[in-house]
């Protein structure tokens, strides 16, 4: 059944859809069309909406598409989780709400890798500073008056004034901003939370202007295949229901559905390996073979210490605590309620680091649901979640037949790396100097996990392939770059080979940054908003070092 023209059809109203959303309908003479398959982000829905709840929403099919990996090798074959938004806002509306750019060396090396100058830091740095509305003490390379707000994290309390003081026992810096010039060392982080609320990318960029008339979103739509005459995309299929497959007529095609769901629609549609299409019955429209290919992620242990002194967060956990800390949040924009706990962090440096950062430590203010069933969440303590940054594993997405409900396969390879062992190492063994400090020993308590009986390397090694989950960070599976393996043109974010087909999400990256994906992904669909558009590149801002 034929469907309306549009200029633009959006597929995925996650973070780079919502960005998009906004900035291509600016102009009321372009018609903008967001297909969202989840449900919308109800200001009701506190699984969503109240920063402390973070955990909610992750499991529910209400909002999380719910991913599988294959067994993983390296993990001793666990099938890890892959949780990624099935909701208005993506991922966005799910995830931690910590923003971290990366480092300026990730989009330095994104520059290296696609062969385009505009993907360095210098020329990336404007972006971050136009999406951003920072609250708090910032520096010339932040930005004000965007779109996203971001509030610094208070990181008050016995356990955050600990952790930095061992940070600066143990010789690190502790600075008040992590994504200013300077990243290296321990500090607050910038949270995406306003007035007690989630600052997702749908609350930003879309809601302020889902009344225009010619921006039009549906949700709870699932875009089956991507229409393509004469090496042109020109419109998508999609179901709504149970309903009769629609047609949907566009000018340019925009995949934002994310780094599992835009290389399977890619798949779906008979763009992508030859081979493997051909062996799933799926008609090739274009052999294009690094589709979901380069599947990049991080992964994260928690090192978890229960405490005797009463200084924790424990008490959030009290279900007769919920009614004042939710009104304190949803009302006032205060208390526990207003925050993701994991409020403070570090960027280090393992013996192989080089010039920039490669470890990446959160610190939580209480114990949390881990690896071990016995974790003593109830008690008094904190968490050091703990991730390596840079990795040479790399995975796949690969659809598994042409049934556009089923999920992909998902492998990540994790721990295949060459340098993977002496960084995890590396990363453990900072991880508890830094909590073996004074200033934490003062809290009391001891090391619950891995506890004292991990002590060797291989002990160390055998506790992460053992307990180790997904840092929620995949991306690279529908890469830009100019070689035989890449899927996107760099310089327009086009699928290489066709015309009227981007891919402008976490997939579009060359290669994962050191931190998490949110915030880049944000900057990549700011970019690629002035890429389709038309629009003169903002100038590079050149900082030093």
């Amino acid at each position: 059944m034929a469907d309306s023209n549009y200029d633009f059809v959006i597929v995925g109203g996650g973070t780079a859809g919502c960005i998009l959303a906004n900035r291509l309908s600016a102009d009321p003479g372009t018609t903008v069309l967001v297909l969202e398959a989840g449900q919308p982000d109800h200001a009701w829905d506190l699984a969503v909406q109240l920063p402390l709840a973070m955990g909610m929403p992750v499991g529910s099919r209400w909002h999380d598409w719910r991913y599988a990996g294959e067994p993983e090798p390296g993990l001793q074959s666990r099938r890890l989780e892959h949780p990624r938004g099935k909701v208005l806002g993506g991922s966005s509306s799910i995830n931690g709400m910590l923003y971290t750019r990366g480092n300026r060396a990730d989009f330095d090396r994104w520059a290296a890798e696609t062969g385009t100058e505009s993907w360095n830091y210098a020329h990336c740095l404007p972006y971050f500073r136009r999406l951003e509305n920072c609250i708090g003490e910032i520096d010339g390379t932040r930005g004000r008056g965007g779109p996203h707000t971001l509030m610094r994290s208070p990181a008050e309390g016995p356990i955050f004034e600990a952790f930095f003081e061992s940070a600066r026992q143990a010789g690190y810096s502790v600075m008040p901003d992590l994504n200013g010039a300077r990243q290296d060392g321990f500090g607050p982080f910038d949270q995406g939370v306003r007035g007690g609320r989630r600052e997702n990318a749908a609350r930003a960029y879309l809601h302020p202007v889902q009344k225009r008339e010619n921006l039009e979103v549906r949700c709870r739509v699932h875009v089956t295949g991507i229409d393509v005459t004469g090496g042109r995309a020109t419109g998508v299929r999609y179901r709504q229901g149970r309903g009769a497959e629609h047609v949907v007529r566009a000018r340019e095609v925009i995949l934002t559905a994310g780094a599992v769901g835009s290389p399977q629609l890619l798949q779906l549609s008979g763009i992508g390996n030859k081979a493997e299409l051909e062996a799933l019955g799926v008609p090739v429209i274009h052999h294009l073979p690094g589709v979901g290919e380069s599947l990049q992620d991080h992964l994260a242990v928690h090192i978890q210490h229960a405490g005797t002194a009463p200084v924790s967060l424990a008490s959030v956990r009290n279900k007769a605590h919920w009614p004042k800390i939710i009104t304190e949040a949803l009302v006032r924009g205060t208390g526990p309620g207003a925050w993701n706990p994991m409020q403070a962090g570090a960027f280090v440096r393992s013996a192989l680091a080089g010039d920039h950062p490669d470890i990446f430590f959160v610190l939580a203010p209480l114990l949390m649901q881990s690896e071990e069933e016995s974790s003593p969440v109830d008690q008094h303590g904190y968490q050091l979640h703990v991730e390596v940054m840079r990795s040479e594993a790399r995975g796949s997405v690969k659809i598994v037949s042409p049934d556009p409900t089923a999920h992909p396969t998902l492998r990540l390879n994790y721990l295949t790396g060459a340098d993977d062992r002496p960084r995890w190492l590396d990363a453990v063994r900072i991880a508890r100097e830094v909590l073996g400090q004074p200033a934490m020993a003062a809290l009391g308590g001891s090391e619950w996990l891995p506890g004292p009986t991990v002590r060797t390397d291989d002990e160390v090694m055998d506790w992460i392939a053992r307990t180790a989950r997904t840092g929620l960070h995949l991306s690279c599976s529908a890469r830009m770059g100019t070689d035989d393996g890449a899927v996107l043109d760099p310089a327009t974010m086009r699928v290489r080979g066709l015309e009227g087909l981007r891919v402008v999400d976490a997939s579009s990256m060359p290669s994962i940054t050191n931190a998490n994906t949110y915030a880049p992904t944000m900057m990549l669909a700011e970019k690629a908003a002035d890429m389709i558009l038309g629009n003169t590149p903002l100038p590079p801002q050149h900082v030093a070092a």
